[in-house]
């Protein structure tokens, strides 16, 4: 073959193609880069990561993102049940079997907090934290100045009520406080010629059919000024009496009695029983005018019934409060102890935390962020507004033991309800108990 006057013969071309490979061979050595090649001394990376809720598709578009950045690593995504993730969890980190990153929720530290790994403080301060995310996730996933979970959203409970049945009954908006609430309760319950409930004004009162029924009660007893533990940690003080301009008050006992009241016949709050399906079908089927849930939950809502109208509004508050309280439920993600590649499973929830994606993930889930500079946009959205200023004023309690917590809490619910206890006697029981969990 000639170029010009040139005779370019087949060793020729051989001896080029060999320089060409050497050339390459050395460079990716030396700098780490071949195409498609990763960087220099990063080794090849499979991150298992457990997650709830969220099918591969909402988070495909992170992952590839995430691997732009870092081409040695890839992801094993698994979604688990709810209802069995916990013990599939402790199972797997028993055997030896741990994930790399996990769904970690957020009463989880009590009780789960020494199977996971803190955050390495060079990677994110605590006040970078504290001042990116929401007041109730240092409360939930920090224990002596270290971070043990990252969320990347939050959530709090709202007022879902039912737009026809409202306007039915010549209601123009939801209720913003109690004393409000418990007027349009009553004023959407209907009831035969015997007294007997045919229609539900909300979905409170009872304990084993109406969904969060022990968050609701955790925030009537916080909204009426109940400290829920000592200051050392080592007892329930929900029971306790305080004094208030003079007065000798128990605001535990006053918030499990107006809670309880809205089941009983004889009070004027009465609008649910036992004799109900359980609250969100009673919502979805119009047996119920108003239910309290979380944006988890709205999607499914939807679903189970399209063309249902409904509200959603702000929990309601004590009448003349200074302060706004709302009860927070969310998961964070966390790194077990376990994990063989922690350093990069933190690196990606670090990645997972910032502005852009945490705001990609909001809109694709419609649950509020939990970076702050993000809600702060969410605030007059109609899907998610409520919520996310819900966020912004939520807090819970330690719970050393979540579930068994929130079975002694409907126990106590019950022992009111079915079995006529003084709401003064149920309570210090539950306190009783759930002090004797936190002392083991």
């Amino acid at each position: 073959m000639y170029i010009g006057t040139y005779q370019i013969t087949k060793g020729m071309l051989i001896m080029v193609g060999a320089i060409v490979v050497i050339f390459l061979l050395l460079a990716s050595v030396f700098f780490g880069f071949l195409p498609g090649s990763r960087p220099a001394g990063q080794e090849p990376v499979t991150l298992e990561f457990w997650g709830l809720y969220d099918d591969l598709w909402i988070w495909q578009t992170i992952f590839n993102n995430f691997k732009k950045e870092n081409p040695g690593v890839s992801f094993n995504y698994i979604l688990m049940n709810p209802e069995t993730y916990e013990k599939a969890l402790l199972e797997a980190l028993a055997s030896g079997k741990s994930p790399d990153i996990i769904m970690f929720h957020s009463s989880w530290l009590p009780k789960h907090g020494n199977k996971v790994s803190p955050l390495p403080q060079e990677v994110m301060s605590l006040r970078d934290f504290q001042d990116t995310f929401i007041d109730v996730a240092t409360t939930d996933f920090v224990a002596k100045n270290q971070i043990y979970a990252l969320p990347v959203w939050a959530d709090a409970l709202a007022m879902i009520y039912n737009k026809d049945l409202f306007n039915t009954a010549a209601v123009a908006a939801p209720p913003k406080n109690w004393d409000e609430f418990i007027k349009v309760a009553a004023k959407l319950s209907k009831k035969d010629k015997f007294g007997n409930l045919t229609k539900s004004g909300a979905a409170i009162g009872t304990a084993n059919n109406i969904n969060n029924s022990t968050d609701i009660l955790s925030l009537l007893m916080l909204q009426s000024g109940a400290k829920m533990i000592s200051d050392d940690g080592k007892a329930a003080v929900f029971s306790d009496q305080i004094l208030v301009n003079g007065l000798i008050y128990s605001p535990g006992e006053s918030a499990l009695r107006f809670y309880t009241d809205f089941s009983s016949p004889k009070s004027n709050a009465y609008s649910w029983n036992d004799k109900f399906p359980n609250s969100f079908d009673a919502f979805t089927t119009g047996q119920t005018a108003i239910i309290f849930d979380y944006a988890l939950n709205v999607n499914q809502l939807k679903q189970k019934s399209p063309n249902l109208r409904f509200g959603v509004a702000p929990m309601p508050q004590l009448k003349g409060a200074s302060k706004t309280i709302n009860y927070g439920d969310f998961w964070g993600y966390s790194v077990p102890l376990a994990s063989k590649h922690s350093e990069v499973a933190w690196k990606f929830l670090v990645f997972l935390t910032t502005h852009d994606i945490n705001k990609s993930f909001s809109e694709k889930t419609l649950r509020p962020a939990a970076r702050r500079d993000v809600l702060a946009k969410e605030l007059s959205s109609p899907d998610l507004g409520v919520f996310s200023e819900a966020v912004l004023s939520a807090t819970n309690w330690y719970r050393v033991d979540p579930d068994a917590i929130a079975g002694i809490f409907k126990n106590m619910i019950n022992s009111v309800v079915l079995s006529g206890a003084k709401p003064s006697e149920a309570i210090s029981e539950a306190a009783a108990r759930v002090t004797s969990l936190m002392r083991r």
